[in-house]
């Protein structure tokens, strides 16, 4: 049995759909398959079927899920990146870079009884429209809960010393890098290790790293110096050359939650858990080391602006849950959408397409 690895290559922000979606694969893959077709095609659940296939041949898989149904795959990743599978219709549109020599797309659409479909033609086109609605209204909440996160920051900010948060993000940093190196290919990759989904706020952080990874944890209120050291950390690897994953905050995609470095097997995590239960996933006995900036604010300085905060973080979670409500409203049409298609198709015709899939990708495995 292989190892698999778990992700959100793009996510339900406060900036809109956000998309990491061209650092799921590294360029150096072999041979990319880009699926097309309308919902319910099949386009998940093979790539689920070749997932499970290499598994358990025992090669990694990378899993890369759908924030608006986290259930659903926008691609896989197989063996040391030579292959991948990707979804490459809206809103992760994927065009061929390298058509022939690299890409090459794969029509599940041709698999369809088209005038079945078109009988359906007014009901789609409403559905279609709906679903377009409901994540609009969703992200007018998120960029409103943005607005409470951003002024909840804005206290603590202003009570810090800013020179100790200075001294103790260098220091850490410092800690963090010691006895690394410049790669001799550095390869730096952005994805979401969470996602705002129709199930509510999901986190695959304890999915990502491994069980012995090295965790230096911080924590501290919005504003109190948490942005600072993970913005300086990302800034200090690219001028080091050091190979890394980032993963943003699902909510705040400019923000960065965790830092891993794989050839060191080790990671920066903010714990705050204010948005994302990344302390609940990832248990205290693995840290190695811990900073919280909440203790570097001048005692009771934060006192007058009390009532503001807490006023800030129940807008803040009153947008968010307003957002995943209008969300969920969109999978229930997209599930409908699916069942017209579904009537549609030849699965056969797409089992039979998995299993060529399958013999291309074993023969770029043993090339």
């Amino acid at each position: 049995m292989g190892k698999s690895r778990h992700f959100f290559p793009g996510g339900n922000t406060s900036q809109g759909f956000y998309s990491f979606y061209h650092y799921l694969v590294k360029p150096t893959v072999k041979r990319k398959f880009i699926l097309k077709g309308g919902p319910g095609v099949g386009k998940s659940h093979l790539m689920k079927q070749i997932g499970t296939h290499f598994l358990d041949k025992g090669q990694s898989i990378e899993y890369h899920w759908c924030s608006s149904d986290p259930d659903s795959l926008d691609g896989i990743v197989i063996g040391a990146h030579q292959a991948a599978v990707l979804d490459g219709t809206a809103p992760h549109i994927v065009d061929p870079r390298y058509p022939g020599a690299v890409d090459e797309i794969i029509d599940l659409g041709r698999y369809w009884q088209r005038s079945q479909i078109a009988a359906h033609r007014p009901e789609v086109i409403d559905i279609s429209d709906h679903i377009s609605f409901c994540f609009t209204q969703a992200y007018h909440r998120l960029k409103e809960s943005y607005l409470a996160w951003e002024e909840w920051s804005v206290y603590p900010h202003r009570v810090r010393d800013d020179r100790s948060v200075y001294r103790n993000t260098l220091a850490l940093t410092k800690d963090f890098l010691q006895e690394t190196a410049p790669a001799e290919r550095a390869e730096i990759r952005h994805l979401f290790a969470g996602a705002i989904t129709p199930a509510g706020k999901l986190l695959k952080a304890d999915l990502i790293l491994e069980s012995d990874t090295a965790v230096f944890a911080i924590k501290g209120s919005p504003g109190s110096g948490v942005k600072d050291l993970l913005d300086h950390l990302v800034n200090m690897i690219k001028l080091t050359g050091l190979s890394a994953e980032i993963y943003h905050n699902p909510f705040d995609p400019l923000q960065v939650d965790m830092v891993y470095l794989p050839d060191y097997n080790r990671a920066l995590v903010d714990v705050s858990d204010y948005l994302f239960p990344y302390a609940q996933q990832l248990s205290s006995s693995r840290y190695k080391r811990q900073l919280d900036f909440d203790q570097l604010l001048p005692v009771d300085s934060l006192n007058p602006y009390a009532k503001r905060i807490a006023l800030a973080g129940e807008r803040l979670e009153s947008g968010i849950r307003e957002a995943i409500e209008w969300i969920e409203q969109a999978k229930q049409l997209h599930d409908q959408l699916e069942g017209i298609y579904i009537e549609a198709m030849d699965f056969p015709a797409i089992d039979g397409q998995c299993a060529d899939l399958i013999i291309a990708i074993e023969q770029l495995l043993t090339d």
